[in-house]
């Protein structure tokens, strides 16, 4: 049972993860296609959705084997 929810919690991470980078990453691309802002904006784009990518493949893995958010390996 421990293990299922520490599954079921990091998968909410990683759904909290996609939401916080997505979001920002989408209207900041959106502003850049519509010229509100500048090119360089790109950077931060990139930063912010690589980051938010690596963070939710590594709580989905953690979601996969039943590892809470927080941890590093499976509970007793």
């Amino acid at each position: 049972m421990k293990a299922f929810l520490d599954g079921t919690a990091s998968f909410l991470a990683a759904l909290a993860t996609v939401v916080i980078c997505g979001l920002p990453s989408y209207f900041t691309f959106k502003a850049i296609e519509a010229g509100l802002a500048p090119t360089w904006a790109w950077a931060a784009v990139i930063a912010l959705a690589g980051v938010g990518l690596l963070m939710t493949v590594a709580f989905l893995s953690k979601a996969v084997n039943g590892v809470a958010p927080s941890r590093e390996r499976r509970r007793r």
